[in-house]
């Protein structure tokens, strides 16, 4: 019976489809196609630049921690007003403890790419290498010295190819399944597409790439996780001022609605060097251990943590799943009773429709269970 059911509710939902497609990739096109955007304040000079697409409500919070939220998008250049300081309180230099008891194994810290073509021009030659993307080398670079420091590391190479507004569904099943290893932390690594100004850097006499985290806007766990992203960049500019190139809470979700200790980290733009890309996610490795010792707390109050390092249970992926089956089931129910009756013209001619799709459908089940009852 339960196979009839979910016939019954395919053939409601197939004509729904193409709007749920369209609507999808609406929500997830996150980045243009070429160029950059330009956003500025109401004077004139530039706040942030990005190949992220850009749309009024989207937020910024610089180097100097100043907060700037978008009014106006026209093209590729966008107006913003400055909104406040925001405050990044300095994080006491309290590191997390990597190897616990013997017993215990190391903490898991997940690596995975959405973007796996993305390239460095002065390196590779090309800004994309479709299912060779150097990014990927960038985090074996991550994960390299992440494991130095104590902690095991799973990063994921799984291909999300093509480059296109669906690759952050593609990749939402690698971050499932990181979820399931109950990992400390998850990083999903970019590089981003801006002039070279905007990112270039350097540390230790070595050029380097500032890095951006992405916060999304489209998550219930927003504000845990920009006050990650706060202790992450106040982590940093205790140790390499400069690093952090700012906070963008822009429209999209970046799988960050699975769990608040989600991060987006863009590593640079096309026009850095990947060795200047691998010698900022080192030293951003290298301040891991600071800011995941500083906000287990504040992670932890976005659900109740099971035992063991692990993150939220009540944000994993199944979480729920009677609940939003149910709002599935009437959604579906819902969507195709207006299509019969957008089909057929009127309420009438739907019912009739209806019924005789049941009666053809299931009436020879139905016949057949009164046999067996006979």
């Amino acid at each position: 019976m339960s196979r009839l059911i979910l016939f019954f509710l395919l053939f409601l939902l197939l004509p729904l489809t193409s709007v749920f497609s369209a609507n999808s990739d609406l929500e997830n096109d996150s980045e243009l196609l070429s160029g950059y955007m330009t956003i500025v304040d109401e004077q004139g000079s530039i706040v942030f630049q990005t190949g992220l697409t850009v749309r009024p409500g989207d937020e910024f919070v610089n180097e100097d921690n100043r907060l700037y939220e978008v009014t106006s998008v026209d093209g590729t250049l966008a107006i913003s007003r400055y909104v406040r300081d925001e405050t990044v309180s300095a994080l006491p230099l309290e590191v997390l403890p990597v190897q616990g008891e013997e017993s215990n194994p190391p903490p898991l810290i997940g690596i995975y790419h959405t973007h796996t073509d993305e390239c460095y021009i002065p390196t590779d030659g090309t800004a994309t290498s479709k299912g060779n993307g150097s990014i990927i080398k960038v985090g074996e670079t991550f994960a390299t010295r992440l494991t130095e420091l104590g902690y095991e590391v799973d990063h994921r190479k799984t291909l999300h190819d093509p480059h296109d507004a669906n690759a952050y569904h593609r990749s939402r099943r690698t971050f499932a399944k990181l979820l399931g290893e109950r990992p400390v932390a998850l990083f999903d690594v970019h590089r981003d597409s801006a002039p070279l100004k905007a990112y270039k850097t350097s540390f230790n006499g070595k050029d380097a790439a500032k890095i951006l985290l992405v916060v999304g806007r489209q998550n219930q766990n927003r504000a845990t996780t920009m006050n990650y992203a706060k202790s992450i960049k106040s982590a940093a500019d205790n140790k390499y001022k400069g690093l952090i190139r700012g906070i963008f809470i822009a429209h999209g979700n970046y799988n960050q609605d699975l769990n608040p200790r989600a991060m987006l980290l863009e590593v640079g733009t096309q026009y850095n060097s990947r060795a200047a890309a691998d010698h900022s996610i080192t030293l951003f490795a290298d301040i891991v251990p600071t800011f995941l010792a500083n906000t287990a707390g504040n992670v932890a109050q976005a659900g109740p943590i099971a035992s063991g390092n692990g993150i939220a249970a009540s944000n994993m992926p199944n979480g729920g799943t009677s609940r939003d089956m149910i709002y599935m089931v009437g959604a579906v129910i819902v969507g195709g009773a207006a299509f019969l009756v957008l089909s057929t013209g009127s309420l009438s001619e739907a019912k009739q429709k209806f019924s005789n799709f049941t009666k053809r459908e299931f009436g020879d089940v139905f016949r057949f269970r009164k046999k067996r009852k006979n």
